[in-house]
């Protein structure tokens, strides 16, 4: 039978605490409205689709689709947001007591307009979409209401979720309430938001900016592709810096995340990254909001910060794999991190798994290694073993194997991290621990389509070279990433101890 791992089994105690847990989100509240039908003729009047809408739903989004989230994870959720007296105001609320979220502190206004997202979709392809509300400061009067309610709420919550779009709600007077109130009551506090140096003075557990509002904070420029993940590992710490934050998670959707952490005393440890599973850009719509829900939500329940990233993903990776905007169920991220911990395997259960593999027509590739300080060398060449076919199975030498390899005090880290911090990757479909020094009978019984090799090897010289082509696979020479080195960094660490 299949056991969890100690990673596994902890994220799921986690999971479990939600419900013991109030979350407080302030913040700019929104109604999302989807308008679906098909299309299959052109408009007279100008060269338009025209959409025969069959579906229309009115879903929570921005402050309200976090707090959504929040109580759909199981946590209480409570929703400080200003928004219009008028009909789409109350379809928001329906909407929000619908799926559990306490109003008590939601303060209506007739001189507000609720904001409203209008999309116009056609067979899910996404054609318009169209915005009104209001997005001016609020009025003296509002924002006094408002405060009051912060004030009665605030210290009643285990944790404080500020999402700002900066449409008005987080005016410089309620964020100095908030300053005040985390002060003297202070939560776990989390920030996503357009302007996030507003609230370095708030002492803020963590941030999230995606992709665009952390190089608008730090005034870098635009790239592409993977360049961007290059860019923010060289720069991300700056992030920290900015916004007085202990914690950095910096989205970059179909790229996953990267982790920066300030161990308390000024300085910032090497980022890790979580990687994404690529969804349609449709499928994104409040997505951001799932992951700052969960981790919000996790780090009140002392996880450990990479844990909640962990667990903010993949409540992430749940919600884009629908379209629209979606929440994500507790059952559904207790399936992912059970589905997650099957990534773990012994050599007969993979054996079963790449037969299946093989009936639906998918290349297997193989690599293997020690893995005893993961780094962004090793991350690059997985990254692009799994670019070469389907599946990626990493082999990983058992502790006892590591010894024989290079020394006494090696393995740093133990197999069962090892193993877990693998099949956290989205690049990594299975791991599989071997005690040889070479994988050969590994290599045997999985007969890879192909084998990946990183580091200073050609095909001639690599020793399973032979038998893999007698297997009838192909040999992959990965490029060598430059200065990152397992060995090296034990020496950085062991000097630094001198």
């Amino acid at each position: 039978m299949h056991t969890l791992d100690a990673q596994t089994k902890r994220l799921l105690e986690i999971t479990a605490s939600f419900p013991h847990l109030r979350v407080l989100v302030i913040g700019d509240a929104m109604l999302d409205s989807y308008l679906q039908g098909s299309s299959t003729r052109l408009c007279r009047e100008a060269p338009v689709p025209i959409v025969d809408v069959g579906e229309t739903s009115h879903v929570p989004g921005g402050a309200a689709n976090t707090a959504a989230n929040v109580a759909t994870l199981g946590g209480e959720a409570y929703l400080l947001t200003v928004i219009g007296d008028d009909g789409a105001g109350q379809q928001l609320e329906a909407a929000l007591e619908g799926g559990g979220v306490n109003l008590a502190g939601l303060v209506r206004s007739r001189d507000r307009a609720t904001l409203v997202k209008q999309r116009l979709l056609a067979e899910n392809q996404l054609l318009l979409r169209f915005d009104q509300g209001s997005t001016a400061d609020l009025a003296a009067a509002d924002e006094d209401r408002l405060i009051e309610q912060l004030e009665r709420h605030f210290h009643h919550c285990d944790a404080v979720v500020i999402s700002d779009y900066a449409y008005g709600v987080l005016t410089p007077r309620v964020t100095l309430a908030l300053q005040r109130l985390q002060a003297l009551h202070p939560r776990f506090l989390v920030a996503d938001s357009k302007r996030l140096q507003t609230y370095a003075s708030l002492d803020i557990t963590a941030v999230k900016p995606n992709y665009d509002e952390a190089i608008a904070l730090l005034g870098l420029p635009r790239l592409s592709g993977a360049a961007r993940v290059e860019q923010i590992t060289r720069h991300g710490q700056r992030v920290l810096s900015a916004t007085g934050a202990w914690m950095a998670a910096i989205t970059l959707d179909r790229d996953g995340a990267l982790i920066f952490l300030e161990d308390g005393e000024g300085t910032v440890s090497e980022p890790t990254r979580t990687l994404a599973t690529p969804a349609p850009s449709s499928h994104a719509t409040g997505a951001g909001d799932t992951y700052v829900a969960t981790l919000a939500l996790a780090l009140a329940a002392e996880a450990d910060p990479h844990g909640a990233a962990s667990l903010a993903a993949m409540a992430t990776e749940v919600v884009v794999s629908e379209p629209g905007t979606t929440r994500c169920h507790p059952l559904a991220l207790r399936q992912a991190l059970m589905e997650g911990n099957k990534r773990i395997m012994d050599q007969t259960e993979l054996v079963s798994i790449v037969a299946q593999q093989r009936q639906r027509g998918q290349r297997i590739v193989f690599t293997n290694g020690c893995f005893d300080i993961l780094h962004s060398g090793h991350v690059t060449c997985l990254e692009r073993a799994k670019a070469l076919g389907d599946v990626l199975i990493v082999g990983v030498n058992t502790d006892a194997s590591i010894r024989q390899l290079k020394g006494p005090t090696r393995p740093v880290n133990g197999l069962g991290d090892r193993l877990t911090v693998l099949a956290a990757l989205g690049c990594v479909d299975y791991v599989v621990p071997f005690g040889d020094l070479a994988p050969r009978e590994l290599i045997r019984l999985i007969r890879p389509d192909v084998y990946a090799k990183g580091g200073d090897y050609t095909r001639q010289t690599l020793p399973e070279t032979p038998l893999i082509e007698e297997l009838g696979g192909e040999v992959v020479i990965v490029p060598y990433v430059g200065d990152r080195s397992t060995t090296g960094l034990i020496q950085q660490i062991r000097a630094g101890d001198s």
